[in-house]
């Protein structure tokens, strides 16, 4: 093939990846938002967690997903659960214990432990008054249990402004609160910002209403080395470290009356997800609220000098092309220094999450389909999974009838096509994965491909660990660049057949991989002619057209 004609090819095939580059291609059940996961390196092999919703949707209590996804982006693992929201689904390793906020309305709330079997164990919610708050829930070092909360107080704010508008008088100041629960359900540590944070404190860019003040809104609750807390406020765009025994503030960092001075930052606003880490310095998402124009929402990593009281920036990421969330977000950053960055409250063409190295590097990316969004994601290296093996596919075939089949002994069966039989019956290439009950939820096949139904069993096998992505179709292209539902016809024609990582097969003629750097990653280039000698003649033809 000369150069003119792989350069047209590879022309052709970057035209088809925008048109299909938010296309969902994973497979997915009722009950679960379909999704785009991009796996731009394959050297991660833990998991993700995260709980999809959707915004502004007033569907009541209408199941809603945990979803655990491989390494590959495919779900190993979910679970429906009735309620307005889930929020905050993560894996304690220290504890052995999953954790959830479920979420049915204000006065209900309920922060759960499930078991390494995915079965729950405890659930907890606040007392004495104090209503729950869905922004945060931790398990200390010692196995206590740190919830969030929220109790309103009345104050006379007649002496200040906010936002152009006089304070009143009897002005409900909606506190943020921890409570510390021991193993009995005693409350043994309470605090309250209204006893210790003035609400003038907060920044005319938040909406200030009389009658609920939501003047700091609280949504970290991080446990320091030391035994004290780290807690974020939002609305203050500031950090404060408070003194587990008595409730003093020890410090602050961000905000009006900052302790430590920004060396080479112009420093945070509207922040969520603070976490101390192992190194000693402190990591957030960073949404920039309150930055100047044009705003663009970051990770952002701080090492503080309490001698100096100097806060300086060690390390940030900003997608290409940066973008704002206005709320939510996220920030993990694991010992072997790999980042999940999960971006909240944001619409599509713009990830939910993405996953980068110390360097910046895009590891994988995750779009959730327009409107749906998760508050914030979790990675977990190693899950126990309760010692589950992912239910195994078994292939017969007939005709051109191919029968797909799952392990027998249990009580439920969902597969991605929506039957909930031990088998179904495959007329069409796909990609198709079957999930089985395991513990309260349900537990997910490899991915299973067929390219070619009449050689489905022969050819196809669930996708190997190392090449993840090598056998999923996510399109069929005329040589236009226009997609195509498959099978194609008429028979006879060139198209162009085209994989999730970038691989590119022309059916009718020409068999091979196309040399396309897609997303900073390259991928060779090798054709083998085989069509008749017209075929050259025709690819021509269409090129001009």
């Amino acid at each position: 093939m000369s150069a003119l004609q792989l350069f047209s090819i590879g022309l052709l095939l970057c035209a088809t990846h925008d048109l299909v580059a938010q296309t969902p291609n994973r497979p997915v059940l009722p009950g679960v938002p379909a999704y785009e996961f991009v796996l731009h390196d394959s050297s991660y092999q833990g998991y993700y967690l995260t709980t999809p919703f959707f915004l502004g949707n007033a569907v009541g209590t209408e199941p809603k997903p945990l979803l655990m996804l491989d390494s590959r982006g495919y779900v190993v693992w979910y679970m429906l659960v009735g309620a307005w929201n889930l929020l905050d689904f993560k894996f304690d390793p220290e504890h052995q214990r999953y954790q959830f906020i479920k979420y049915v309305n204000p006065q209900t709330v309920q922060y759960i432990l499930m078991d390494p079997g995915f079965n729950p164990v405890d659930s907890f919610t606040t007392v004495n008054g104090i209503r729950p708050d869905v922004h945060d829930f931790q398990l200390s070092k010692t196995g206590t249990v740190l919830l969030a909360g929220v109790h309103d107080t009345i104050l006379n704010l007649s002496a200040y402004q906010f936002a152009g508008s006089q304070g009143s008088g009897s002005t409900r100041a909606l506190g943020f609160v921890v409570q510390e629960f021991d193993a009995d359900r005693n409350v043994i540590f309470q605090w309250n910002s209204n006893e210790h944070i003035h609400p003038g404190d907060s920044y005319v860019g938040y909406p200030y209403h009389p009658a609920s003040f939501d003047y700091c809104h609280g949504n970290t609750i991080e446990e320091e080395p030391d035994g004290n807390l780290l807690l974020s406020f939002r609305n203050l765009d500031a950090v404060y470290k408070i003194d587990r025994q008595t409730g003093e503030i020890l410090w602050q960092l961000g905000g009006k009356f900052s302790d430590f001075s920004f060396a080479n930052d112009g420093g945070f606003s509207g922040q969520h997800d603070v976490r101390r880490l192992p190194n000693g310095n402190v990591a957030m998402f960073d949404n920039a609220n309150m930055a100047a124009p044009p705003q663009q929402s970051r990770a952002v990593e701080y090492h503080l000098d309490t001698v100096q009281w100097v806060a300086t920036k060690v390390w940030e990421y900003r997608y290409s092309p940066a973008f704002f969330s206005s709320a939510m977000g996220g920030h993990q950053t694991t010992p072997d220094r790999r980042h999940l960055i999960n971006y909240g409250l944001n619409y599509r063409p713009d990830p939910s999450f993405v996953l980068v190295d110390d360097d910046g590097a895009l590891l994988s990316e995750l779009f959730f389909r327009d409107s749906f969004m998760s508050y914030r994601a979790a990675l977990s290296a190693d899950l126990p999974l309760g010692n589950a093996q992912r239910p195994q596919l078994s292939c017969a075939q007939q005709g051109g009838l191919v029968t797909l089949s799952g392990p027998p002994g249990h009580t439920a069966y969902v597969w991605s096509t929506g039957e909930t039989t031990a088998e179904i019956t495959v007329q069409t290439p796909g990609v198709y994965q079957l999930w089985v009950n395991h513990g309260a939820g349900m537990l997910g096949s490899e991915p299973f491909v067929i390219e070619d139904v009449s050689m489905a069993c022969p050819v196809s096998n669930t996708a190997a660990p190392d090449m993840p992505d090598q056998q999923r179709i996510v399109g069929w292209y005329d040589l236009l660049g226009r997609q195509v539902t498959p099978p194609p016809a008429p028979a006879g024609q060139l198209w162009v057949l085209r994989y999730a990582d970038g691989r590119a097969r022309l059916i009718n003629g020409f068999e091979g991989l196309c040399s396309l750097k897609l997303k900073y990653k390259t991928y060779m280039v090798k054709f083998e002619v085989k069509a008749p000698p017209n075929a050259r003649r025709r690819l021509s033809d269409a090129r001009r057209g």
